[in-house]
């Protein structure tokens, strides 16, 4: 496990140091990227250019079982117009009692490309696929996720709808074969005209089960995302499932930070 957490993080820093530009650029807290601080994101990529470095602690307090935590390092790319890859490795307690896709120590490869920016008839859209490549502890297969992205605005309010669907490449036992999630969340800048720093974030979801027959997992969070200065955002986040198995979530919480290149 620490072997393979160091293999990990030497990937990403040698990935980071590679993609490294010379001049700097801004990270705006506006920008709503998975799991900073809840599971959603709006369907905007990061400039062409900029890379950000970012990480966060998750925890999952069940109603049955150990809390999980959760490390969540993450590089992010602005490779082309409108396109952002990323490069994900999550690390987690507990690995060896994991079900579904998150498993500790995956590889985790995404591509988010914004097909149009909003007009007045169109939202925002944007798709997203991503990989998991088995370098975890007990994975096998790779895991494939696709997920389409709506974004609207409402004067200074912002809605989004996210809806992917998960394909195991290997599943074990009573892993389901695959699995959809859906959210609806808005985000609204608190402060504006006076003060634009910080953006609060809301969210209902619902995601199938990892083992067949159990309900959904359903839940709300919310979050803010802080502008700290012109390259740095400090999130945190709270969120609760009122349904699904015996072992959901009753408390969620994230903390993280985000750094701009």
């Amino acid at each position: 496990m620490k072997r393979l957490a160091r293999h990990i993080a030497g990937t990403m820093l040698a990935l980071l140091l590679g993609l490294l530009p010379l001049r700097g650029f801004a990270l705006d807290h506006d920008n709503l990227d998975p799991n900073r601080p809840i599971g959603m994101e709006d369907a905007y990529a990061i400039p062409k250019g900029e890379i950000g470095l970012e990480g966060g602690v998750r925890f999952n307090d069940r109603r049955e079982g150990r809390t999980r935590v959760t490390f969540q390092p993450q590089i992010i790319y602005g490779a082309f117009d409108n396109t952002q890859i990323e490069i994900q490795g999550d690390l987690i307690s507990d690995p060896h009692t994991l079900v579904g896709a998150a498993k500790s120590g995956d590889l985790h490869l995404g591509v988010l490309y914004n097909f149009n920016t909003e007009t007045i008839n169109l939202p925002a859209f944007a798709g997203r696929i991503e990989v998991d490549l088995p370098t975890g502890v007990n994975s096998k297969g790779v895991d494939t996720q696709m997920t389409g992205i709506l974004t609207r605005s409402f004067g200074r309010l912002r809605a989004h709808i996210n809806a992917g669907y998960t394909v195991l490449g290997s599943p074990q036992g009573q892993e389901r074969p695959g699995a959809y999630r859906a959210v609806v969340a808005v985000s609204y800048p608190l402060g504006y005209p006076t003060s634009f720093s910080d953006t609060l974030i809301a969210s209902l979801y619902t995601r199938e089960s990892d083992l067949r027959g159990q309900r959904n997992h359903s839940g709300i969070e919310i979050g803010l995302r802080h502008q700290l200065t012109s390259r740095m955002v400090l999130d945190g986040g709270l969120g609760t499932e009122f349904s699904g198995p015996s072992d959901r979530a009753a408390l969620l919480g994230t903390i993280g930070l985000s750094v701009g290149f």
